[in-house]
């Protein structure tokens, strides 16, 4: 990336800031054109809703728990945030090590690396918004939930996805720069992806989980962050893993979560980053 040394230091900032978010999406695409890829972007979470709707439809006949349909369709359509910004994250900077050739280069750029893997994982939870947009309005025309887009709380649905999204991006970093360790940690991302997805609270309540398994879930701000977002579009129309919780005391857990990870993350990006310098990882030989 090349930014002029006549810019102040937000400038410099920005600059590299937004030529990592042009990288990521031109790496998502393939550098294909862009009308190509944005058909594509469309067409990939609409199949994924229509396959929620074909199976609910088949195996429930279309009747019965409403209150967990509803559950299950707002936390499968939010849970592309979570994979793009862990699973494709962690992919996008193996790929720029091993297929590319290039995080090196990023590491020797004058802007600062974090900035880069920041503007790297922005590009890809921004291409995670369409998606979720998407599943939301196929399900819940197929599958007649009770969405009204003029009574969504849009302020708490902003709050929580912003510090969800913060947690998410630091804990990509964190976990993409611990993979630099392996030489070949391709599928890494995605299993952890689905690790999170189990303890999320994403599919079923985490009070079904084993109790010591049902208390770290409880410490993830993705718990939370789904939790809001279900209140915040189905006022109350929808089941609750904290009944008696109100949506102020959601909100304060989930920004104590945000907190914690991002210090946890932050130290691990350190303690990691000390290592591949060191141990040469950055430029390492990878099999992909």
């Amino acid at each position: 990336m090349v930014v002029s040394p006549r810019l102040g230091f937000a400038g410099r900032g920005w600059a590299g800031f937004s030529t990592a978010v042009r990288l990521g999406w031109a790496v998502s695409s393939n550098w294909t054109r862009p009308l190509l890829f944005v058909i594509y972007a469309i067409v990939r979470p609409i199949s994924t809703a229509l396959i929620l709707v074909v199976m609910y439809t088949v195996i429930i006949g279309g009747g019965g728990a409403r209150t967990y349909l509803a559950f299950l369709v707002i936390g499968t359509a939010f849970w592309a945030f979570v994979n793009e910004g862990v699973s494709e994250f962690a992919v996008g900077i193996l790929e720029d090590r091993g297929r590319f050739k290039m995080l090196k280069y990023a590491y020797l750029a004058p802007q600062r690396f974090p900035v880069y893997l920041v503007g790297r994982a922005s590009s890809k939870l921004t291409s995670a918004a369409a998606s979720v947009l998407i599943v939301l309005v196929v399900a819940t025309v197929g599958l007649r939930l009770p969405v009204d887009p003029l009574k969504v709380d849009y302020g708490l649905l902003a709050i929580a996805c912003l510090l969800a999204f913060i947690s998410v991006m630091a804990f990509s970093i964190a976990l993409s720069m611990v993979l630099l360790a392996g030489r070949d940690a391709y599928g890494y991302g995605e299993i952890m992806a689905q690790v999170l997805y189990i303890f999320s609270g994403a599919i079923f309540p985490i009070a079904v989980l084993p109790g010591p398994l049902a208390f770290l879930a409880s410490l993830s701000p993705l718990v939370y962050w789904l939790e809001l977002c279900r209140r915040a579009i189905l006022h109350g129309r929808v089941y609750q893993m904290f009944p008696t919780l109100s949506d102020e005391q959601v909100l304060v857990r989930l920004a104590l979560a945000t907190v914690g990870t991002v210090a946890v993350g932050y130290l691990t990006y350190l303690w990691a980053d000390r290592q591949a310098r060191r141990k040469g990882y950055v430029d390492m030989d990878a099999n992909f």
